[in-house]
């Protein structure tokens, strides 16, 4: 590489709001981040999928001649994905799937789009409940798929356990209790462009998951100046209160709770911890995990990502959310997808009946804004901190126990609201209080 071309490559650093622009997917097998450290430092390129065999780097045109030029051994993930597994469904077909299970279970579905990609593909979010088009008061509950268009296996898995739940509501008693007092919101597909294209960016060739804001760098949450599909999933989350989520990738077997971005301890760790483990011991294969003790692992721990929709969605959105990577190949092949439903139904279940690990309250008033003090009174006391809360509504998921819920109106004096939280309990449309 030209002394120019490198230096140029190295001035390259990312912007505050952008994420690195992706043209070349390389796997450095055998390699550590200090190995790419210039670049790392430099801002030019992603890391992801860090592991004792080697990682994945992300970046510009260029990087391919930079890792010769320092003799570094490569593989090309694009050239290889791109004549491989043909069979997976297109985007479009994955629209007909899930407009073909919205017209078959119509009492408990409703397809809606949350707007369009880049290519001009629907961003599509199933809701599923007992009165789909009625906005209840329910813990709302979400899984999001593929954000990296490479990532393909938890799209194939959100589409079936749609299904299942569709097949299920009125045989399956588990099921049909979660669809009568949940709100549940599925999105098969995040980045429908990339997963087009065989490709981690969206079309603009931006990561998607690097692109939200960032509680170590911005003060604010706006959608303004980030990516398209980035945009429409800030203001879904935003016109709704999600209590608990899940984001589905690929590239190993393993559960990542937050947080990605920084080293401290999260302020429910424990308790983020005991999901995680919940979803990875219904796993075989992750659950067995030698790279990972007990199938899971922290965020930043692992390495750190900046801009993720997990921390995002917690610290501006109070929704606690963690990240599942599904299969250690991002694109395996379309014969192991029954496999891999298998491994994970359980746990897909398990997670989604956590969001009735919480409690809330419901103003009788519209527009009702403030915040509200969470202190935990047994079994030992514990101050969690405050919340903001909109539309006459809050909801968060918790540990068992007991808690005194301070709720602070705008231009109101103070109410105290008593709840206790049990574990492996479904409660009827959500343990909420009612406030006037």
């Amino acid at each position: 590489m030209k002394p120019l071309a490198l230096f140029s490559l190295l001035a390259l650093p990312g912007l505050a709001m952008a994420s690195v622009t992706i043209h070349e997917e390389l796997y450095l097998p055998g390699a550590t981040p200090e190995s790419v450290r210039e670049l790392i430092d430099a801002g030019t390129v992603e890391i992801d999928h860090v592991s004792s065999e080697g990682l994945e780097l992300y970046g510009p045109r260029g990087i391919g001649r930079y890792l010769d030029s320092k003799n570094l051994v490569y593989l090309d993930m694009r050239a290889i994905r791109k004549n491989t597994f043909a069979d997976y469904p297109s985007s479009k077909e994955i629209v007909e799937k899930l407009q073909a299970l919205a017209r078959k279970y119509p009492r408990i579905m409703s397809l809606v789009s949350i707007g369009k990609s880049v290519k001009g593909n629907d961003l599509l979010v199933m809701k599923i409940s007992d009165n789909p088009t009625v906005d209840e008061v329910e813990p709302e509950f979400k899984y999001i798929s593929s954000m990296h268009g490479d990532e393909i296996t938890g799209r194939e898995l959100s589409v079936e356990f749609i299904d299942e739940l569709g097949r299920g509501y009125g045989t399956n008693s588990e099921i049909t209790e979660l669809i009568n007092h949940t709100e549940i919101y599925i999105m098969p597909s995040m980045n429908p462009d990339g997963s087009d294209l065989r490709q981690r960016g969206n079309a603009s060739f931006k990561d998607l998951n690097r692109n939200f804001p960032e509680m170590t760098r911005d003060t604010e949450s706006t959608p303004v100046g980030r990516e398209t599909e980035v945009q429409h999933v800030m203001r879904f989350q935003a016109s709704r209160q999600f209590a608990l989520s899940a984001n589905f990738h690929g590239g190993t077997i393993v559960a990542n709770y937050p947080w990605d971005a920084k080293y401290d301890a999260h302020p429910l760790e424990d308790f983020v911890k005991e999901l995680s483990l919940g979803w990875a011991e219904r796993n075989p294969e992750m659950a067995g995990s030698t790279e990972f003790p007990g199938g899971i692992t922290n965020g930043a721990a692992w390495y750190i990502v900046k801009g993720g929709m997990q921390d995002w969605s917690y610290v501006w959105h109070n929704d606690l959310q963690i990240t599942i990577e599904l299969s250690h190949q991002k694109w395996p092949n379309y014969s192991e997808i029954p496999k891999f439903y298998q491994d994970n139904r359980d746990s897909m279940l398990y997670f989604m009946k956590q969001v009735h690990r919480g409690a809330g309250v419901k103003f009788g008033r519209p527009s009702v804004e403030g915040t509200i003090d969470v202190t935990q009174t047994a079994p030992a006391p514990k101050n969690l901190g405050s919340y903001a809360f909109k539309g006459s509504e809050f909801f968060k998921v918790l540990p068992e126990g007991e808690y005194k819920l301070t709720v602070r109106e705008k231009n109101a004096a103070p109410k105290e609201v008593s709840v206790r939280i049990e574990k492996d309990r479904i409660y009827p449309n959500g343990n909420y209080t009612r406030l006037n």
